[in-house]
């Protein structure tokens, strides 16, 4: 992989990382909030991992199918290995919402950048 093809896979890398030790902290170490709050967490970290991959080039197709997979993973670990947590199948579907934001978020941005770029 060329030099400059780690600086964009770089921000991938280290949200992959937060987002897995997050999700797989014991349960009483997280913070709680109002009811359901935690589903507007996971659209959003799955939102930052979803623009990352596409800065990294990854397609939408792999970027939507790779964290899909990755979400319905930390489910399963959620419910079988973390301390006091539970995995929950409301919980991927705001993952997979979130994913959604963020291809969106990033597919908006190229094409500004690449509008600006025309001018």
């Amino acid at each position: 992989m060329p030099p400059f093809a780690w600086q964009r896979v770089l921000p991938l890398v280290v949200a992959v990382i937060a987002v897995t030790v997050m999700l797989l902290l014991p349960g009483d170490t997280t913070p709680s909030g109002p009811p359901h709050s935690d589903k507007v967490t996971h659209a959003l970290m799955f939102a930052v991992l979803a623009y990352c991959s596409r800065f990294a080039r990854f397609s939408p197709a792999i970027t939507l199918v790779g964290l899909a997979a990755y979400g319905a993973l930390t489910e399963v670990l959620q419910e079988t290995v973390a301390v006091r947590r539970s995995g929950s199948a409301w919980d991927w579907c705001a993952d997979l919402f979130g994913i959604l934001v963020g291809l969106a978020v990033a597919e908006a941005l190229r094409r500004h950048t690449r509008a600006a770029r025309a001018r």
